[in-house]
């Protein structure tokens, strides 16, 4: 998956990376970051899909892609 600017992502969980470094990471590639997952969201970070926090539950209930951080740092580093 390549996420474009403009394109809306959140978070949940814990990261090898802080946190901030990875909204850091997608403010640089143009993406708008969320505090909460809605149906506006195009893709949630998780470092657990199948974690069931909250988060990753809504995610899942509204169809949107759930990425781990791995995914998240090759897709923007695609986007760059």
């Amino acid at each position: 998956m390549t996420l474009r600017p403009g394109q809306r992502v959140a978070f949940s969980g814990h990261f090898l990376l802080p946190r901030a470094d990875l909204e850091a990471r997608a403010r640089r590639a143009g993406l708008h970051v969320d505090d909460a997952v809605t149906d506006r969201t195009d893709v949630l970070v998780a470092n657990d899909a199948g974690s069931g926090a909250a988060a990753v539950r809504t995610a899942l209930a509204l169809g949107t892609p759930v990425l781990d951080e791995y995914a998240f740092e090759e897709s923007t580093s695609l986007a760059a």
